[in-house]
Protein backbone atom coordinates (compact mmCIF):
# COMPACT_ATOMS: atom_id res chain seq x y z
CA UNK A 1 0.00 0.00 0.00
CA UNK A 2 1.55 3.35 -1.21
CA UNK A 3 1.74 6.26 1.11
CA UNK A 4 -0.99 8.73 -1.18
CA UNK A 5 -3.16 5.56 -0.56
CA UNK A 6 -2.95 5.03 2.62
CA UNK A 7 -3.34 8.91 3.25
CA UNK A 8 -6.46 9.12 1.28
CA UNK A 9 -7.85 5.90 3.50
CA UNK A 10 -6.80 7.41 7.07
CA UNK A 11 -9.03 10.47 5.60
CA UNK A 12 -12.01 8.37 4.68
CA UNK A 13 -11.51 7.09 8.61
CA UNK A 14 -11.78 9.99 10.04
CA UNK A 15 -14.49 10.76 7.51
CA UNK A 16 -16.79 7.97 8.37
CA UNK A 17 -15.95 8.20 12.44
CA UNK A 18 -17.62 12.17 12.39
CA UNK A 19 -20.24 10.99 10.51
CA UNK A 20 -21.68 7.85 12.38
CA UNK A 21 -19.81 8.12 15.52
CA UNK A 22 -18.15 4.89 15.30
CA UNK A 23 -14.91 5.30 16.88
CA UNK A 24 -13.54 2.09 15.96
CA UNK A 25 -12.51 1.46 12.10
CA UNK A 26 -10.92 -0.53 10.57
CA UNK A 27 -10.27 -0.61 6.31
CA UNK A 28 -8.88 -4.03 4.54
CA UNK A 29 -8.65 -5.15 1.13
CA UNK A 30 -9.49 -8.48 -0.01
CA UNK A 31 -7.65 -10.54 -2.41
CA UNK A 32 -9.39 -12.66 -5.16
CA UNK A 33 -9.39 -15.65 -2.53
CA UNK A 34 -11.30 -13.88 -0.19
CA UNK A 35 -8.55 -12.92 2.31
CA UNK A 36 -8.60 -10.14 4.28
CA UNK A 37 -5.29 -8.02 3.77
CA UNK A 38 -3.37 -4.76 4.32
CA UNK A 39 -5.54 -3.34 7.21
CA UNK A 40 -5.41 0.19 8.09
CA UNK A 41 -7.32 0.18 11.73
CA UNK A 42 -8.70 3.28 13.85
CA UNK A 43 -8.70 2.69 18.09
CA UNK A 44 -8.99 -1.06 17.47
CA UNK A 45 -7.54 -3.01 20.28
CA UNK A 46 -4.06 -4.80 18.72
CA UNK A 47 -5.54 -7.72 20.79
CA UNK A 48 -9.06 -7.60 18.75
CA UNK A 49 -7.34 -7.72 15.65
CA UNK A 50 -4.73 -10.40 16.17
CA UNK A 51 -7.72 -12.36 17.91
CA UNK A 52 -9.70 -11.83 15.04
CA UNK A 53 -7.25 -12.93 12.69
CA UNK A 54 -6.11 -16.43 14.03
CA UNK A 55 -9.42 -17.35 16.06
CA UNK A 56 -12.50 -15.54 14.76
CA UNK A 57 -12.78 -14.78 11.26
CA UNK A 58 -14.19 -17.40 10.07
CA UNK A 59 -17.22 -16.94 12.74
CA UNK A 60 -17.88 -13.42 11.78
CA UNK A 61 -21.35 -13.29 10.39
CA UNK A 62 -19.85 -10.10 8.25
CA UNK A 63 -17.07 -11.42 6.61
CA UNK A 64 -16.50 -11.21 3.20
CA UNK A 65 -17.02 -15.01 2.64
CA UNK A 66 -20.75 -13.94 3.87
CA UNK A 67 -21.57 -10.69 2.24
CA UNK A 68 -20.29 -11.87 -1.36
CA UNK A 69 -24.29 -12.47 -2.11
CA UNK A 70 -25.71 -9.81 0.21
CA UNK A 71 -27.91 -7.68 -1.85
CA UNK A 72 -26.57 -4.29 -0.30
CA UNK A 73 -23.50 -2.42 0.30
CA UNK A 74 -23.85 -2.12 3.53
CA UNK A 75 -24.75 -4.85 6.56
CA UNK A 76 -25.63 -4.58 9.94
CA UNK A 77 -24.63 -7.83 12.48
CA UNK A 78 -28.61 -7.96 13.45
CA UNK A 79 -29.58 -8.31 9.66
CA UNK A 80 -27.56 -10.72 8.51
CA UNK A 81 -27.45 -13.38 12.21
CA UNK A 82 -30.63 -15.32 10.83
CA UNK A 83 -27.93 -16.57 8.58
CA UNK A 84 -25.06 -17.49 10.71
CA UNK A 85 -25.31 -20.62 12.93
CA UNK A 86 -26.16 -20.15 16.56
CA UNK A 87 -22.91 -21.46 18.03
CA UNK A 88 -20.82 -19.31 15.62
CA UNK A 89 -22.74 -16.25 16.00
CA UNK A 90 -22.46 -16.65 20.26
CA UNK A 91 -19.21 -16.74 20.19
CA UNK A 92 -18.71 -13.93 18.08
CA UNK A 93 -21.34 -11.84 19.92
CA UNK A 94 -19.11 -13.04 23.38
CA UNK A 95 -15.63 -11.81 21.33
CA UNK A 96 -16.77 -8.52 20.04
CA UNK A 97 -18.67 -7.83 23.85
CA UNK A 98 -15.37 -8.83 25.27
CA UNK A 99 -13.69 -5.93 23.97
CA UNK A 100 -16.47 -2.68 24.61
CA UNK A 101 -18.24 -3.41 21.40
CA UNK A 102 -21.81 -2.89 21.22
CA UNK A 103 -22.92 -2.76 17.30
CA UNK A 104 -21.17 -3.36 14.24
CA UNK A 105 -21.58 -2.81 10.39
CA UNK A 106 -19.61 -3.82 7.08
CA UNK A 107 -19.50 -1.89 4.11
CA UNK A 108 -18.23 -3.17 1.08
CA UNK A 109 -16.43 -2.33 -2.39
CA UNK A 110 -16.81 -4.12 -5.48
CA UNK A 111 -15.13 -3.92 -8.72
CA UNK A 112 -16.15 -5.85 -11.64
CA UNK A 113 -18.58 -7.17 -9.65
CA UNK A 114 -15.84 -9.12 -6.56
CA UNK A 115 -15.66 -7.85 -3.39
CA UNK A 116 -12.14 -5.97 -3.49
CA UNK A 117 -12.03 -4.01 -0.32
CA UNK A 118 -13.87 -3.25 3.09
CA UNK A 119 -14.40 -1.28 6.00
CA UNK A 120 -15.37 -2.24 9.68
CA UNK A 121 -17.73 0.06 12.11
CA UNK A 122 -17.71 -0.75 15.42
CA UNK A 123 -19.62 1.14 18.20
CA UNK A 124 -18.33 0.84 21.96
CA UNK A 125 -20.34 2.10 24.57
CA UNK A 126 -18.83 5.26 24.96
CA UNK A 127 -20.14 6.61 21.40
CA UNK A 128 -23.49 7.50 20.53
CA UNK A 129 -25.61 4.37 18.83
CA UNK A 130 -26.48 4.24 15.79
CA UNK A 131 -30.07 5.16 14.90
CA UNK A 132 -31.78 4.64 11.45
CA UNK A 133 -30.67 7.86 10.23
CA UNK A 134 -26.83 6.81 10.28
CA UNK A 135 -27.62 3.68 8.22
CA UNK A 136 -28.84 6.73 5.52
CA UNK A 137 -25.56 8.59 6.07
CA UNK A 138 -23.42 5.39 5.39
CA UNK A 139 -25.69 4.12 2.73
CA UNK A 140 -24.15 7.68 1.01
CA UNK A 141 -20.77 7.40 2.07
CA UNK A 142 -20.40 4.08 1.01
CA UNK A 143 -21.01 5.29 -2.63
CA UNK A 144 -18.90 8.20 -2.09
CA UNK A 145 -16.20 6.02 -1.45
CA UNK A 146 -16.59 3.39 -3.93
CA UNK A 147 -16.92 6.57 -6.60
CA UNK A 148 -13.25 7.53 -5.19
CA UNK A 149 -11.77 4.33 -4.56
CA UNK A 150 -10.21 3.09 -7.89
CA UNK A 151 -8.86 6.32 -8.51
CA UNK A 152 -6.62 5.72 -5.23
CA UNK A 153 -6.85 1.83 -4.93
CA UNK A 154 -5.64 -1.29 -6.63
CA UNK A 155 -7.10 -4.61 -5.51
CA UNK A 156 -4.94 -7.65 -4.06
CA UNK A 157 -4.33 -10.39 -6.00
CA UNK A 158 -3.99 -13.47 -4.02
CA UNK A 159 -0.49 -15.48 -4.10
CA UNK A 160 -1.15 -19.09 -4.69
CA UNK A 161 1.44 -21.41 -3.75
CA UNK A 162 1.86 -22.90 -6.72
CA UNK A 163 2.92 -19.43 -8.32
CA UNK A 164 5.11 -18.74 -5.76
CA UNK A 165 6.47 -22.49 -5.78
CA UNK A 166 7.43 -22.11 -9.38
CA UNK A 167 8.81 -18.45 -9.68
CA UNK A 168 10.55 -18.61 -6.22
CA UNK A 169 11.24 -22.32 -5.67
CA UNK A 170 9.18 -21.76 -2.43
CA UNK A 171 7.93 -25.07 -0.54
CA UNK A 172 4.26 -25.54 0.36
CA UNK A 173 4.83 -25.05 3.57
CA UNK A 174 6.78 -21.32 2.65
CA UNK A 175 4.28 -20.72 0.39
CA UNK A 176 1.84 -20.58 2.82
CA UNK A 177 4.12 -18.18 5.20
CA UNK A 178 4.64 -16.21 2.64
CA UNK A 179 0.94 -15.36 1.94
CA UNK A 180 0.04 -15.08 5.72
CA UNK A 181 2.63 -12.08 5.66
CA UNK A 182 1.20 -10.89 2.68
CA UNK A 183 -2.11 -10.63 4.55
CA UNK A 184 -0.67 -8.40 7.73
CA UNK A 185 0.07 -11.12 9.88
CA UNK A 186 2.92 -11.50 12.52
CA UNK A 187 5.21 -14.49 13.24
CA UNK A 188 2.95 -15.64 16.31
CA UNK A 189 0.09 -15.25 14.55
CA UNK A 190 1.38 -17.59 11.65
CA UNK A 191 2.43 -20.04 14.48
CA UNK A 192 -1.03 -20.28 15.77
CA UNK A 193 -2.52 -20.43 11.94
CA UNK A 194 -0.26 -23.44 10.89
CA UNK A 195 0.30 -24.94 14.21
CA UNK A 196 3.80 -24.38 13.71
CA UNK A 197 6.62 -23.35 17.09
CA UNK A 198 7.49 -19.73 16.69
CA UNK A 199 11.04 -20.38 15.73
CA UNK A 200 9.96 -22.54 12.60
CA UNK A 201 7.87 -19.73 10.89
CA UNK A 202 11.63 -17.28 11.62
CA UNK A 203 13.57 -20.33 9.82
CA UNK A 204 10.79 -20.17 6.91
CA UNK A 205 10.70 -16.16 6.85
CA UNK A 206 14.96 -17.06 6.32
CA UNK A 207 14.43 -19.27 3.43
CA UNK A 208 12.04 -17.25 2.07
CA UNK A 209 14.16 -13.93 2.33
CA UNK A 210 16.76 -15.49 0.67
CA UNK A 211 15.11 -17.24 -2.42
CA UNK A 212 13.22 -14.17 -2.84
CA UNK A 213 15.84 -11.86 -2.89
CA UNK A 214 14.10 -9.09 -0.21
CA UNK A 215 14.90 -8.06 3.20
CA UNK A 216 12.06 -6.96 4.96
CA UNK A 217 8.41 -8.07 5.36
CA UNK A 218 6.89 -5.00 3.29
CA UNK A 219 9.72 -6.28 0.34
CA UNK A 220 7.99 -9.85 0.50
CA UNK A 221 4.85 -8.30 -0.21
CA UNK A 222 5.92 -6.06 -2.88
CA UNK A 223 8.18 -8.71 -4.71
CA UNK A 224 5.26 -11.24 -4.47
CA UNK A 225 2.23 -9.06 -5.70
CA UNK A 226 4.16 -8.00 -8.67
CA UNK A 227 5.03 -11.76 -9.40
CA UNK A 228 1.55 -12.72 -8.37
Amino acid sequence: MHDRQQQFIEETLRLVEQAVGSSRLAFYSVDDDDNLCEFVCRDVPDELQRRYLVEMHAKDPLHVRRLSVWPRPVAWLDEVAAAVAPDDLGAYCDFIHHYGTVETAEMVFRQNGRITAGMSLMWTARDMRPTPAHGRIMAGLQRYIAFNLPSWFRPVRSLPGERMGGAFRLTAREAEVARLVCCGRTNQDIALCLGIGLATVKTHLIHIFEKTGVETRAGLAARLTATG
